[in-house]
């Protein structure tokens, strides 16, 4: 059975937000659009304006109507990502829900980026991989990489 348009639109949205490394409420931010209404164009319960369909675009980089190239088959990138001792590891959802950004580096060199793949370069880059994570009672925190492992995104 095929989907219908609204869906397969949004499968084509959430497949690029998610390669593009950002939180749902993060990309919501970045569209000015609520984390509400995002999930319902993501879930295809929606009718998104053209005004939206352009928004969507600008807020990924690209031209609105690569919003219609509708590929069947998702495809999933493997990427290493660096684990911390409990288990945890670095990934899209770590995004802030105040701004979208990921917070990485040393006590007193932290740095902030947009871009879940800007973030991970640099993190690659440090001789121990430090980011900011929330614990388990949700206060955030510095942890530090004792593996790097894949991460299906």
């Amino acid at each position: 059975m095929q989907k219908n348009l609204r869906a397969l639109f949004g499968q084509r949205v959430k497949q690029l937000r998610i390669v593009s490394g950002l939180s749902q409420e993060a990309f919501a931010d970045r569209c000015g659009f609520a984390r509400s209404y995002m999930s319902r164009i993501e879930r295809g319960t929606s009718n998104a304006s053209l005004d939206a369909i352009e928004t969507l675009a600008w807020a990924l980089g690209i031209e609105a109507w690569q919003l219609f190239t509708f590929d069947q088959t998702v495809k999933t990138e493997i990427v290493n990502v660096p684990y911390a001792k409990d288990g945890s590891c670095f990934n899209p959802g770590l995004a802030s829900n105040r701004d979208g950004s990921y917070v990485v580096g040393e006590v007193g060199n932290l740095q902030r980026f947009f871009v879940f793949a800007e973030a991970l370069d640099y993190l690659r880059k440090m001789e121990t991989a430090k980011w900011k994570r929330p614990n388990a009672n949700g206060n955030w925190g510095i942890v530090s990489a004792v593996r790097w492992d894949s991460l299906e995104k």
